[in-house]
């Protein structure tokens, strides 16, 4: 039994009622996603229909399921989004577990019994998925307003948003990645500092400096920025399925080997990518400050940064022209540059949608040559001074 979409030519349909898409989510999670096919949920098909998520008329069982990991997705990973992903057995290798094995899996994420679970977080979690479907339906409201208005590429508009899209998912990750870049490369130049008293780009101030302090400071930046990668990759796997979509396999493939290579070398295994990424989901508004806090407050949190110091430190790269083989975090610096570089290739090769000029390089600023011009600036400064004097 299948439901039609509506014909062409009608006028756009409206979002479907809360209730609707409440009753319908309630259905499914119970019957669960491998019997899609088998049967009639309008209220979904429409918001599918309307989000522009279908590619005939039918009912679609992979539309459905895209709505649905999008709107899961919004609810910021962390327990709620992982114990949501179990329910309605989009986590992996789920979709065909029964409807109780996916609750007992979602209670004990949430750490309750399975009848306090189905009586009071279930129904939470349902309405908070329907109220993101709805979400997804006023973004896409918004999105043909834009469209109405710049009519640029009317025959592949639709296409071109949604590259754009997948764009954004890409951006998200690509983010944490320059920041864990970053901060690892500055706590290992900070170490090949010579030692000092004094703020090396400031010497007149008399504020206290410990170098091995400041390296330590950009290790906890780098651990929140590896998390950030974490949460924002576990939010592409549930929003897009993890598959990663270029203009040819071969830069799929690369892309996806810079992101398994950020991953693995460190000294961190799943188990604690999965708790730092919960971590950070539950921190108050996924800031750095109440991160750090929360790891500090617990035993697993405290030995998760001693491991991850002890790592960073592990680095004796004398300097950038001779680096080591085997150096671990110089390799996972590595991949972070070549994920970057990749995405911003890539999203050149689009970017004439929008009238831009692709540029020949990409461009970025290293935070080593930043700092470089920065302590280059103090000591010109300086010796002008003098000078005058």
């Amino acid at each position: 039994m299948t439901a039609q979409a509506p014909q062409d030519g009608a006028d756009d349909p409206e979002t479907p009622p809360f209730p609707a898409l409440f009753a319908e989510l309630s259905v499914l999670r119970e019957r669960g996603l491998g019997t899609v096919r088998h049967h009639a949920y309008p209220a979904l098909h429409a918001a599918c229909g309307y989000c522009d998520l279908l590619v005939g008329q039918q009912q679609d069982p992979a539309a459905i399921e895209e709505l649905l990991r999008k709107a899961v997705s919004l609810l910021g990973g962390g327990e709620a989004g992982d114990a949501a992903e179990y329910t309605f057995g989009l986590a992996q290798g789920t979709k065909l577990w029964s409807s109780g094995r996916r609750r007992a899996q979602a209670a004990a994420l949430m750490e309750l019994s399975e009848d306090r679970f189905r009586k009071q977080q279930e129904r939470l979690l349902i309405e908070q998925v329907a109220e993101g479907v709805l979400t997804l339906c006023r973004a896409q409201t918004m999105r043909r307003t834009r469209l109405d208005l710049e009519r640029r590429h009317p025959a592949d508009s639709r296409l071109a948003v949604k590259w754009v899209e997948r764009f954004e998912a890409y951006y998200r990750i690509w983010t944490p990645v320059g920041k864990l870049a970053a901060d690892l490369e500055a706590a290992i130049d900070t170490r090949r500092e010579p030692e000092s008293d004094t703020v090396p780009w400031d010497p007149d101030s008399d504020e206290p400096y410990d170098r091995e302090d400041q390296a330590l400071g950009y290790g906890r930046y780098a651990l929140h920025a590896y998390a950030w990668f974490q949460l924002e990759l576990h939010d592409f796997m549930t929003r897009h399925g993890g598959l990663w979509l270029f203009s040819d396999h071969e830069v799929e493939a690369e892309i996806a080997d810079a992101v398994y290579r950020i991953g693995w070398h460190n000294p961190l295994n799943q188990d604690d990518d999965s708790w730092l990424r919960r971590t950070l989901a539950d921190s108050r508004h996924r800031e750095s400050q109440h991160f750090h806090a929360v790891l500090h407050s617990t035993r697993i949190g405290q030995i998760t940064v001693r491991e991850w110091q002890d790592y960073v430190r592990s680095c004796h790269c004398p300097d950038d022209s001779c680096i080591a083989d085997d150096c671990q975090v110089h390799s996972a610096i590595q991949a972070c540059r070549d994920y970057s570089h990749s995405i911003d290739i890539e999203w050149r090769r689009i970017a004439d949608w929008y009238r831009a000029k692709p540029s020949a390089t990409v461009q970025d600023s290293h935070g080593t040559r930043l700092y470089g011009d920065l302590l280059s600036q103090r000591v010109r400064s300086r010796d002008t001074g003098e000078e005058n004097a």
